[in-house]
């Protein structure tokens, strides 16, 4: 007869860890919709915008595409990180967590890098979603977050 020893209980998951999720993913959503708005912007008002302050019907249709290209970056990222915030806070996995908060942190320089050059079609969610993505990394790594992000043990 084999008797296995019961698994420790796995601590409950703090509250700071659960907070830390809702904003990362509201940061996320919030990330998504601006992308959308770049991609469903109507090229034709901002070319005619662009084309009255002056600008060549070259540059023009280029700035229109970075636009589209940065949409679609938007959106992947936006999702990425709603994406990894799954495992790293649900489950407490300190991989995820280092990766997630690198991609946080560097996505909301961008963002706020757009913002500050003055190429974000929505300035506001730009700001609030690399705000949102900063306080998330924070939350994470403060002392009360590290019991929950403990390496996995491997047999």
């Amino acid at each position: 007869m084999i008797v296995e020893k019961p698994e420790p209980a796995s601590p409950a998951r703090p509250r700071i860890v659960t907070v830390a999720f809702a904003v990362w993913v509201l940061g996320a959503v919030l990330v998504v919709l601006l992308g959308l708005i770049s991609l469903t912007f109507p090229a034709d008002s901002l070319r005619t915008q662009l084309t009255e302050t002056g600008g060549e019907a070259d540059a023009v249709e280029s700035v229109i595409t970075v636009l589209r290209t940065v949409g679609v970056l938007e959106i992947i990222v936006g999702l990425a990180i709603g994406f990894l915030a799954g495992p790293a806070c649900r489950r407490g996995d300190p991989r995820f967590r280092r990766a997630l908060t690198v991609l946080s942190i560097v996505f909301g320089l961008v963002l706020l890098g757009s913002v500050t050059v003055g190429f974000a079609i929505v300035p506001l969610l730009a700001t609030l979603g690399a705000i949102l993505f900063f306080v998330a990394c924070v939350l994470v790594y403060r002392p009360s977050a590290a019991p929950w992000f403990v390496a996995p043990e491997t047999p």
